[in-house]
């Protein structure tokens, strides 16, 4: 009996501690899973609050292309890649220039590289160039940082971006971070930056300075204002609203009067205007040892052009029209008359010239074999004409002044003319430039399609070239001025150091086209007028046809990148 209770509470000694034990084994691994459950519950969090970091960085560039593609677009081609990446000691930019490493441009700075820090969003580095009613004011809180999400908010910023010009492409690096969160992320894009062309804003007057008084622009399509330096036509800060000029601020803008009439649009802005187009060499004049002549045989075309031989019968059938024309010559260079009227026009006051002289001039020919003899006519579509960049009759002249009844005519039936001025053009009193044409010319008249009295050659076919742009120079160093009933008739100018205007003004209108220059200077008188065709810009052709308003915007990006950590 005493052994057999003996043999129990040893049993029961035993049985304790393994109860114990247990319970503590299962205590161990229930707060190992509590913690592990916890873990994996704060990286659950960490990975859900970073995802909503990148929306927020996602959302954030989303919003800052809009705002570069709207009204910050003259941003798009400046660099801000400030020097506020605190990682380093001392601060670096975000993201690596061309100077630095030519073979990383845009990508970025982990390392550490000295980036040069750069801030082009500013107002002095803008100049001239910002638009009207254009201004930098709360851009940390409109375009370089912001909120967004719903119901989860999260702030981003702007940390940099990088402009390359050589590529032509922007590098746009943006962080996203959540409100009370440490979470944060980076969203970097390369994309394209191109121009894009705002269509129906050919210039009908186009001036880095422009006073219109109570000068009219008519054209319903191609009546329109343009100054091309926002410095010298002002919107008062009054007429501004959310960042865009009123149309009262646009006329006030260049000086348009109560009685101004402008039937298009005014804009403000850089443009895009073909290349200025230099003179052919002088006739007489001496180019590589070779005399420019201007009484060469049509049938030498074919051996001094040299044409491809697919250009050969192009060339051929230019000479046979030319022939059937009555023109047997051509002239390598242009004709320096010197002053206009010439002595041939007769006396003092009655002076009237006719060119091209019909005895005495040739046309020109362009020798760039690039350039075809014959294009589509852009005013009877199945048609074609010669091509006025190919052929046409060139004059280098130093000044016009007409006075009294005194009038230089243009006859432009067979071919174009251009007038290179290197002087001033002065007509006063019932002075005329005419621009002539044969009814039966498709360039002539009503059959023109521009609503042109009967023989009168379309704009296009007389061009009037002043002196080349002088940028470094903002006064003009030429004067084309119309004053009392004097008329340019039907022309277009294009004469970038040159003040233009009309004091005055009687004939209805005074020109028939269009004028490119540096400062219009209007009248007060209220019918002065320039009235633009309808169809001038493809009567013109070319570059021409396509000068317009141009601003950058983004294309669709080439390199996107989510990045975690920076």
């Amino acid at each position: 009996m005493i052994k057999k209770l003996k043999r129990s509470f040893r049993s029961r000694g035993f049985t304790l501690p393994l109860v114990l034990g247990m319970g503590l084994i299962m205590i161990v691994v229930a707060l190992t899973l509590l913690s592990r459950s916890q873990l994996d519950v704060s990286t659950t969090s960490l990975q859900k609050q970073t995802q909503q970091a990148f929306a927020v960085a996602e959302g954030g560039l989303a919003r800052t292309l809009g705002l570069l593609n709207g009204n910050y677009q003259v941003l798009l081609r400046r660099t801000y890649n400030p020097a506020t990446n605190t990682n380093f000691n001392p601060p670096r930019p975000y993201l690596i220039d061309r100077s630095t490493d030519a073979t990383k441009i845009g990508q970025p700075n982990t390392s550490g590289l000295a980036v040069p820090s750069v801030n082009e969003w500013t107002k002095e580095s803008l100049g001239s160039a910002a638009p009207p009613c254009f201004s930098l004011d709360n851009l940390d809180t409109i375009l370089l940082s912001g909120t967004i999400g719903t119901p989860v908010q999260g702030n981003y910023r702007i940390l940099s971006y990088l402009y390359d010009q050589p590529t032509q492409t922007g590098h746009l690096l943006i962080e996203g971070r959540l409100a009370n969160s440490p979470a944060n992320a980076f969203v970097w894009q390369k994309m394209n930056i191109t121009d894009r062309n705002i269509p129906a804003n050919f210039p009908g007057l186009l001036a880095e300075k422009i006073n219109l008084g109570n000068n009219d622009v008519f054209g319903e399509v191609n009546g329109n204002v343009i100054c091309t330096n926002p410095l010298n036509c002002v919107v008062p800060p009054t007429e501004c609203q959310n960042g865009q000029p009123t149309q009262k601020g646009l006329r006030q803008a260049i000086g348009a009067l109560d009685n101004a009439t402008i039937d298009g649009t005014i804009a403000i802005n850089k443009i895009d205007l073909p290349p200025f187009p230099t003179s052919p060499p002088t006739v007489g004049s001496v180019v590589n040892g070779n005399v420019i002549r201007d009484n060469v045989s049509l049938t030498s075309l074919l051996s001094w052009l040299r044409p491809p031989q697919d250009q050969a019968p192009e060339v051929s059938e230019f000479i046979q029209k030319a022939q059937q024309d009555g023109i047997t010559e051509y002239s390598q260079g242009a004709y320096d008359l010197g002053d206009l009227p010439t002595p041939q026009g007769g006396g003092q006051g009655k002076k009237t010239d006719s060119l091209p002289f019909p005895n005495d001039h040739r046309p020109y020919i362009d020798p760039n074999p690039a350039i075809p003899f014959f294009i589509p006519d852009p005013l009877r579509p199945g048609e074609k004409i010669v091509n006025p960049e190919k052929v046409y009759y060139a004059y280098r002249v130093n000044n016009i002044k007409l006075s009294g009844n005194e009038t230089v005519q243009f006859d432009t039936s067979n071919y174009a003319i251009r007038l290179y001025v290197r002087g001033n053009i002065t007509l006063s009193g019932s002075a005329g430039i005419k621009n002539t044409c044969s009814p039966d010319s498709s360039t002539c008249g009503t059959g023109a399609n521009m609503g042109l009295p009967s023989g009168i050659g379309t704009p296009d076919r007389l061009r009037i070239y002043g002196n080349p742009p002088d940028p470094n120079n903002a006064t003009p160093d030429q004067e084309f001025t119309l004053s009392g009933g004097a008329t340019a008739g039907s022309l277009f100018v294009y004469a970038p150091d040159a003040k233009v205007g009309i004091n005055g003004g009687s004939n209805d209108p005074d020109i028939i086209g269009a004028v490119w220059a540096k400062e219009w200077n209007g009248s007060n008188s209220n019918n002065a007028e320039i009235r633009v065709p309808d169809r001038l810009p493809e009567a013109l052709g070319g570059q021409y046809a396509n000068a317009s308003i141009v601003v950058a915007r983004t294309m669709e990006a080439s390199n996107w990148n989510r990045l975690a950590q920076y």
